[in-house]
C-alpha cells in the first residue's frame, strides 16, 4: 500500500525536476551562445532522443527497478544540479563550440537518465495492472512537466535564476531517491548515504553561490559590477569603472557613459530635425530614458510614449543614482509617459499617431528582437506615423555587421517610399547605423537651426556628414526580413561569426 501511494508521487516530481533541468539547459545555451530558437529546437531534439535510449535500456534493469530508479535520482540530481554552475564556468573558459558541445552533452546525459525514470517505476508496480498502472504514472508525469513550464518563467528565473534554480531541483531529485530508499527498501539504508554525498556537494555550491557568481560576473564584465539584476526578461548589469558606467543587457553593451551621446543625439536629433513641427514622438526601447532626454531638448515637442517591454528599466531610470544623472531625469518628467509593454504588441494596438517614432532596440539577436525589425513591423510603425511623419531605426554596425544593417535599408524600402540611412563613429561600439524612413518620395531635408544648441556632439556638418558613406560600405542585396523568415538573425549571427574570432584574440 505504501508504495502505491508514494510512487506516484516520485512520478510527478521526476517530471517536474526533468522539465526544469530542460529549460534551465535550453535558457542557459540561449544567454550564452545566442539565437534561442535554434537552442532550445536543438536540446530538446537531443533530449528526446536520449530519452528514447534511456526507455530502451530500462528493459535490462527489470529485476531490480526501485533500487536503479533511486541510483538513478542521485546521478539525475548530481547531473541535472551542477549543469548551470559547470556551463558557467565553461562559458569564461572554453570556445562556444565547446560550450555547445557541452550543453548538448549534459542534456544527453539527462535526457539517458529521465527517459529511464518512467519505464523503473512502471515495472516496480508490475504487480497490479500494468495497462492501469503505465496511464497513471504517465499522466501524473506529463502533469509534473505541466507545472514546470509555468512557474519556470514565472518564479523560477525570475525570483530564484539559473544558478541556483539547478541546485535546488538537483537536491530535490536526490532526496526523492532517499525518501524511496527510506519508505519501501528499508534493508537498503546504506544505498543513501550517496544521496547525502551528492546532497553535501550540492549544498557548497549553494552556500558559496554567491561568491562564486561575484568572481564569474567579474571574469565576464572585467569592471566593478554596481547593480546586478535578472529580471523576468532579461539579465540587467551595470559596472563603473571611474566614470564610466555601462549597461549590459544578457551581457551585451547597451551603452558606455563616455559616449553614449554620439549615439543618442545621432539616432534622435537627426530625424527631428527632418520634421517642421514634431510635437507626438514615440520611443520603442529605450528603457533607460536617454533617448528621451535627448527628445526633451526639443522645445517643440509637448507629448513622449516610451514603450519597453521591461518595467525594471522604467524603475532604475527614475531611481538608480547612475542611471538618473547620465539621463537628466528624463525618466520623471511631466511630458514622458512610460509604457511597459512589448513593441510589437503596442505598435499593432494603438491607434493614435506620432510626428516621429524612433525605435532604440537591441540587435536582433534572438528570434523575439528580430521580428522587431521584420516588414510586418515596419508597416505597423508606418500605420502609427502621420502623413509627414519620420520613423527611425538603429541599424547596427555598418562595416562587421553590414550585411544586418542592408537587411534592415531593404526590408524598410519594401514598406516607405523614402528611405535614407546615415551613420556615426561611437568609439564604444564602432562606426554604427541608422535609417530613416517618411511617407511619400520626398527628399530628406534637415533644417540645421532645429538643432538644440547645447548638443555634446551634432552640429550642422556633422549631421551632413553623417549621409556620406566611404566607398567600402555599400547596401548589399538580402531577403527581406519576415516574421515568417526571419532572416536577419542569420545574417547577424554568420557577420559576427565570421570576425568573433579576431576580436577575442585581439581582447587577451
Amino acid at each position: 500500500m505504501k508504495k502505491k501511494a508514494i510512487i506516484p508521487f516520485a512520478v510527478f516530481i521526476a517530471g517536474l525536476c526533468s522539465i526544469i533541468y530542460e529549460l534551465l539547459i535550453s535558457t542557459t545555451a540561449t544567454y550564452f551562445l545566442g539565437d534561442g530558437v535554434r537552442q532550445f529546437s536543438i536540446i530538446i531534439g537531443v533530449y528526446l532522443f536520449s530519452m528514447g535510449i534511456g526507455a530502451f535500456l530500462t528493459k535490462f534493469l527489470k529485476h531490480k527497478p526501485l533500487v536503479f530508479f533511486i541510483n538513478v535520482e542521485y546521478l539525475l540530481g548530481f547531473i541535472g544540479g551542477i549543469s548551470v554552475p559547470l556551463l558557467y564556468m565553461l562559458f569564461v573558459y572554453v570556445s562556444p563550440t565547446v560550450l555547445q558541445i557541452s550543453c548538448l552533452g549534459i542534456i544527453f546525459v539527462i535526457g539517458l537518465l529521465t527517459g529511464m525514470e518512467v519505464p523503473l517505476l512502471t515495472f516496480a508496480l508490475e504487480d497490479s495492472n500494468i495497462k492501469n498502472n503505465l496511464s497513471n504514472i504517465l499522466s501524473l508525469d506529463y502533469i509534473g512537466g505541466l507545472i514546470a513550464t509555468l512557474i519556470f518563467p514565472f518564479i523560477i528565473l525570475p525570483f530564484v535564476g539559473l544558478y541556483y534554480s539547478s541546485l535546488i531541483f538537483g537536491i530535490v531529485n536526490i532526496l526523492l531517491g532517499i525518501a524511496l530508499n527510506y519508505t519501501i527498501l528499508k534493508d537498503k539504508k546504506r544505498n543513501s548515504i550517496y544521496g547525502f554525498l551528492v546532497i553535501a556537494v550540492l549544498l557548497v555550491l549553494v552556500v558559496f553561490g554567491g561568491r562564486f557568481l561575484e568572481v564569474w560576473d567579474q571574469k565576464i564584465y572585467k569592471r566593478p559590477i554596481v547593480l546586478n539584476e535578472q529580471t523576468p526578461y532579461q539579465k540587467i548589469v551595470m559596472t563603473k569603472n571611474s566614470d564610466d558606467v555601462r549597461l549590459y543587457l544578457n551581457r551585451v553593451i547597451q551603452f558606455s557613459s563616455s559616449d553614449e551621446y554620439r549615439y543618442h543625439e545621432s539616432l534622435v536629433h537627426i530625424p527631428l530635425a527632418m520634421h517642421p513641427n514634431p510635437k507626438r514622438v514615440l520611443i520603442l526601447g529605450g528603457g533607460e530614458n536617454l533617448a528621451s532626454r535627448e527628445v526633451l531638448k526639443n522645445k517643440k515637442v509637448q507629448h513622449i510614449d516610451v514603450v519597453d517591454i521591461d518595467s525594471t528599466m522604467f524603475h532604475l531610470a527614475k531611481e538608480n543614482r547612475y542611471l538618473k544623472e547620465i539621463n537628466q531625469d528624463a525618466a520623471l518628467n511631466n511630458k514622458v509617459n512610460l509604457i511597459p509593454e512589448d513593441a510589437f504588441t503596442f505598435l499593432f494596438n494603438n491607434d493614435d499617431q506620432y510626428d516621429i517614432i524612433i525605435a532604440d532596440l537591441p540587435d536582433p539577436t534572438n528570434q523575439a528582437i528580430a521580428r522587431l525589425y521584420s516588414k510586418q513591423f515596419f508597416l505597423m510603425a508606418k500605420r502609427n506615423l502621420k502623413k509627414d511623419g519620420v520613423f527611425v531605426t538603429q541599424s547596427g554596425e555598418i562595416y562587421f555587421s553590414n550585411t544586418v544593417f542592408s537587411c534592415i535599408n531593404n526590408t524598410l524600402e519594401s514598406v516607405f517610399e523614402t528611405v535614407e540611412p546615415y551613420h556615426t563613429y561611437i568609439p564604444s561600439f564602432g562606426d554604427w547605423g541608422f535609417i530613416i524612413a517618411k511617407h511619400g518620395s520626398n527628399n530628406t531635408v534637415i533644417n540645421p537651426e532645429a538643432l538644440p544648441k547645447d548638443l555634446k556632439y551634432l552640429n550642422p556638418n556633422q549631421v551632413e556628414q553623417s549621409f556620406v558613406f566611404p566607398l567600402d560600405i555599400t547596401i548589399a542585396e538580402t531577403k527581406l526580413n519576415t516574421l515568417d523568415n526571419p532572416i536577419i538573425l542569420n545574417y547577424f549571427l554568420d557577420d559576427w561569426g565570421k570576425w568573433k574570432a579576431d576580436f577575442e584574440s585581439g581582447t587577451k
